[in-house]
């Protein structure tokens, strides 16, 4: 109840009637104000009576809105919303799974029942084409404040929370690269030389391999640790039971229907506004899960012995280069979607860079590192690698706490819809759910 107490505190001791009525306690008798919602017909405006059974709660609205203003630049668009359904006429999520995304959401925004939108899972289950808000009316941007909703998701079930807002600041990516380069330099002091062999070029002598393996891998025993914790906190609010109290054949089961509905990427193709979103997504999702299974497969070869470095035509360098291409080329192109957008005052924020500007970095430096070290600069080869190494170091530090997150979110929310469709019929008799991913 956190976001709740938040929006609380913003509305102020006033009392209920006062908050409904968005004015002072007036007698039973008094007449009934009329409300302008924004209708207008013919240019005229429509003023409605304010009806208390459904009322937007305005303070409370304007409050939610001064919140998601914290995520997204134009959070105060949620009080633009007149519930048209035009969001949802558009939506293919919508019309997969029957539900009346994104307007159920905006109204529970409206009503500033935040803590119960974190708790949906549909919210994860939007892959943001943005069709929804490039046919809104009232240019209430319901895609971007989904966005927010997923920023504010993260950051709510994050551990520990200080992190997951250092990640999402330009200035928290600065710590954490700071922060690298410091323990990167203690971990060459300790266990490495700072006067590397020149010729030839040898990584292995400023970082020796098991130093590197020791280091990353403690690294990446700490974020999956996160990971889970958050991870098993978003299934017990998306489904209402403990992931350790979930039936395992069905949990199984949704899960691996979960991860075909992501390997096909198939809702991407849907998506009007955007329409090559599908095949950058691919290539960044893709390149990025090969070179983490590179990563660790060639980290086991070297504790077993294998000789390292590869030579420049194995088969685990050739698949690294395109997958640092691949990761390249979709990266690039999203950077230049997110660029035209701000130019249509769409600006994104650091959270939604970040990532993009993390994997261009990974790429580009591993890629000079290769290049510089068979040609046997070590001038340049050394501080590229050592950069190189830094990089990484911020990209898995903040997998869990930025929007990188997304990967464990979407996962766990599309594993919870399955699986709720599950537990209404045997696993045997039922056909994957055809479920956005």
């Amino acid at each position: 109840m956190v976001v709740v107490d938040k929006i609380r505190k913003r509305v102020g001791p006033q009392r209920r009637g006062a908050i409904l009525s968005g004015s002072k306690e007036t007698n039973s008798s008094a007449p009934r104000q009329t409300i302008d919602f924004g209708w207008r017909l013919h240019g005229r405006t429509i003023r409605l009576l304010r009806d208390s059974s459904l009322t937007l709660l305005p303070v409370r609205q304007r409050a939610t809105a001064a919140l998601l203003t914290q995520y997204c630049a134009d959070g105060n668009s949620l009080l633009s919303c007149l519930q048209c359904g035009a969001c949802t006429v558009n939506c293919h999520l919508a019309e997969t799974d029957g539900a009346l995304f994104p307007r159920r959401q905006m109204t529970l925004l409206q009503l500033g029942e935040v803590d119960k939108l974190l708790a949906d899972p549909s919210v994860w289950l939007c892959f943001n084409c943005q069709d929804c808000t490039s046919r809104c009316p009232a240019n209430a941007g319901p895609g971007r404040i989904m966005a927010a909703v997923r920023r504010l998701a993260v950051e709510q079930d994050a551990v520990p929370r200080w992190w997951s807002r250092l990640a999402s600041q330009r200035r928290g990516f600065l710590c954490m690269l700071l922060a690298a380069i410091a323990l990167l330099l203690v971990a060459i002091a300790v266990g490495g030389s700072f006067s590397p062999q020149s010729t030839p070029v040898r990584y292995a002598s400023m970082l020796p391999h098991f130093t590197l393996n020791l280091f990353f891998g403690a690294l990446a025993g700490v974020v999956m640790m996160f990971a889970a914790i958050n991870t098993a906190r978003a299934w017990k609010a998306f489904t209402g039971e403990s992931l350790w109290e979930a039936n395992l054949g069905r949990l199984v089961h949704s899960f691996a229907s979960a991860t075909r509905q992501i390997a096909r990427h198939r809702q991407f193709s849907e998506c009007q506004q955007f329409p090559l979103s599908r095949w950058a997504h691919i290539s960044v999702f893709y390149g990025f899960i090969t070179l983490l299974a590179l990563a660790g497969a060639a980290a086991t070869l070297i504790a077993l012995g294998a000789p390292y470095p590869l030579p420049a035509f194995h088969p685990f360098k050739i698949a690294g280069n395109l997958a640092a291409a691949l990761i390249i080329a979709g990266s690039l192109y999203f950077c230049v979607q997110r660029q035209r957008a701000s130019q249509d005052r769409e600006a994104s924020s650091w959270f939604d860079w970040a990532p993009l500007v993390q994997l261009l970095l990974v790429s580009t430096t591993g890629l000079l590192a290769e290049v510089f070290r068979y040609a046997n600069v070590g001038v340049l080869a050394y501080p590229t690698y050592f950069l190189h190494l830094a990089f990484v170091f911020v990209l898995l530090a903040g997998v869990a706490n930025s929007k990188l997150a997304h990967v464990f979110y979407r996962t766990v929310a599309l594993t919870a819809e399955q699986y709720k469709i599950t537990s209404e019929a045997p696993v045997a008799d039922l056909e994957p759910g055809r479920v956005a991913a």
